[in-house]
């Protein structure tokens, strides 16, 4: 009979049980009841949000990737640069070898003035790319930030050796010899990284003397 029958879930009670199931740890049954979600709204930011992590923990990185995309243009387009770029941050902590996350961060931050904080997400996120072995990304990402903060001492640090490991040594020479004009103070931690990366009496010396 008519008055029997099942009411269909509204959206918002799809969204609160696959809530219920992500904080249970049930996955699959999370995933299915956002993605219905979706079908109404596909650009929802905030189911999609919520998606994004969960089809990275079942191997769907091209899927959770398009969803944290997704998810920052929503924010963009609606002229909200502080949630889009949380939205990438969150992104490179469940993607971190995606480096257009972390490039995307930085970007954001510069349009906020936070030019520290670019510098800082890309000096994290090429330390992680060097330690991944991928050290092309590694260089795109600490060259990025000495562009914008040019002589960065940190910066410059990390990229040295990353630089000498992809057969860019003379360029880290001379990486290294502007660092020591521009930061007179922490003269001997340059010279040191210089012995270490050039190894012999002449880089040792000029540690001692420094």
């Amino acid at each position: 009979m008519e008055w029997f029958s099942r009411k269909p879930k509204t959206r918002s009670e799809i969204v609160a049980e696959a809530d219920r199931a992500r904080s249970r740890g049930r996955v699959k049954k999370a995933i299915a009841g956002y993605r219905k979600a979706l079908e109404t709204d596909p650009s929802d930011p905030s189911v999609n949000l919520k998606l994004a992590p969960l089809l990275a923990k079942i191997g769907d990185a091209e899927g959770g990737v398009r969803c944290f995309q997704v998810a920052a243009k929503k924010h963009l387009d609606a002229g909200f640069t502080d949630r889009a770029a949380a939205v990438n941050l969150t992104a490179t902590t469940v993607f971190p070898l995606d480096e257009s996350f972390c490039l995307e961060v930085a970007r954001l931050n510069l349009l906020r003035g936070r030019k520290q904080d670019s510098v800082q997400v890309l000096l994290n996120g090429g330390r992680l790319q060097a330690k991944a072995k991928r050290l092309d990304v590694a260089v795109q990402l600490l060259t990025r930030g000495m562009e914008i903060e040019p002589w960065h001492l940190e910066t410059g640090l990390a990229l040295a050796p990353v630089m000498v490991r992809s057969g860019r040594g003379e360029g880290a020479r001379k990486l290294i010899d502007g660092l020591l004009q521009r930061h007179p103070g922490p003269v001997r931690r340059i010279r040191w990284l210089a012995f270490k990366l050039w190894p012999g009496i002449g880089t040792f010396w000029r540690w001692l003397r420094a």
